[in-house]
């Protein structure tokens, strides 16, 4: 167990990257109305030294890019570029966060008055040279109360050799890909059709206007292999699938689980689903509600052991989903914050003499109630670098 505590003056809002090295974004005004400048920052956390990446040059969060490479070396984004005949051109950048090289993959040029409400592009980088672009237009439902991004498109584009084909499989083209979470070198999950828990669409699309959501493991040097055979129906055995009645919330990885949330509008619950992707086993939680909240952030992998966290009247509790029982619970004045690994972190109160409180961090290794180090501070954040290493950030 590793731990290092950092401290922020204000805030921290970052993504974390790789090995020790966090991304930050910071907004201002630029020449959109529509849309902000972005400026990158590159946070080392063991050297705690903070750089912007390629700082006089302009960025815009224009495009969702998703980097489908575990642990990637690389940075992706947008640079823009004013062509002064009032059109832009949209650059990706490939930025190497360890040598601080930079290459332009491709280049783009559109309307930019269509986002972001009446057009949405998804980027997948799906390798060294392959990515997806996804465009996606609105649609309005049959009741004509929702208006959605619901209606895409799809090419692969293979950027080393300019080469596009048009995507035809069926679900893609139907559903769209929600999103791609990287899992290792050569495999990532995806998840094709949107949610309808989002923006009522349950309640203002009728069945036949849904998406069928599917869950795939995704072996990605295979997946662009298949794509490059133009199917129109490529075979991808679905982890789980939803359909109108229910629906996936969110979904996030740990370890070697799949973790992810299923709203049932019919019975009005929500089941947490952790599936093991290397054994297959598959293990849930259902969550009787009536608000809809899901409950994906108390859920998580201790030693390869999933856990349901749960506060009540006594504590926060520890709920072992293989075992069905209760490994451990931390008294009510400990307010657990973050769990890596075996590591549980958690906040508590405390007055000196003359009534001032100070808020104390705590650590724990799971599943022992005492605490084995702490620090006075107010608590922010936390990010890991690996199951052993957290990095806390004070303020």
């Amino acid at each position: 167990m590793n731990i290092r505590f950092l401290a922020q003056s204000e805030y921290f809002n970052g993504l974390h990257l790789k090995d020790d090295i966090v991304l930050e974004k910071e907004y201002e005004q630029g020449p959109f109305t529509n849309l902000p400048k972005v400026r990158y920052f590159l946070y080392y956390l063991e050297e705690n030294i903070r750089k912007e990446v390629m700082p006089y040059t302009d960025k815009v969060d224009i495009f969702n890019i998703t980097d489908c490479q575990s642990e990637s070396d690389y940075l992706y984004f947008i640079e823009y570029v004013d062509m002064l005949d009032r059109t832009y051109t949209f650059n990706i950048i490939r930025y190497n966060i360890t040598d601080h090289t930079h290459t332009k993959i491709i280049s783009l040029k559109d309307n930019l008055k269509l986002y972001p409400d009446n057009k949405q592009i998804k980027i997948f980088i799906l390798d060294d040279s392959n990515l997806i672009i996804q465009r996606a237009l609105p649609k309005v439902s049959e009741n004509g109360k929702l208006k959605e991004f619901f209606d895409f498109s799809l090419i692969l584009f293979n950027f080393v050799k300019n080469k596009q084909i048009i995507i035809e499989d069926e679900n893609l083209t139907r559903n769209g890909i929600e999103f791609i979470l990287p899992y290792s070198d050569n495999n990532c999950i995806m998840k094709t059709g949107y949610s309808l828990f989002q923006n009522n669409r349950h309640a203002n699309l009728t069945k036949e206007e849904a998406a069928v959501e599917s869950l795939f493991v995704v072996n990605i040097s295979q997946f662009i292999s298949d794509l490059q055979l133009e199917q129109p129906n490529l075979v991808m055995n679905a982890i789980d699938q939803s359909y109108y009645d229910t629906t996936v919330i969110n979904a996030k990885l740990i370890e070697n689980f799949l973790i992810y949330s299923k709203f049932n509008y019919e019975n009005n619950d929500e089941n947490i689903i952790f599936y093991d992707i290397e054994t297959k086993e598959i293990y849930t939680c259902i969550n009787k509600t009536t608000t809809g909240e899901y409950l994906l952030k108390n859920a998580t992998v201790i030693e390869d052991t999933p856990y349901m966290i749960m506060k009540n009247s006594t504590g926060t509790q520890f709920f072992n989903l293989i075992s069905n029982e209760i490994d451990a619970t931390y008294p009510v004045e400990y307010n657990v914050r973050f769990v890596n690994n075996n590591t549980v972190i958690s906040t508590i109160v405390e007055k000196n003499i003359f009534g001032k409180e100070t808020e104390v961090v705590c650590i724990h290794k799971f599943p022992i109630k005492k605490v084995i180090l702490q620090e006075k501070g107010e608590y922010i954040g936390c990010v890991t670098s690996d199951k052993e290493t957290s990095y806390i950030f004070l303020k």
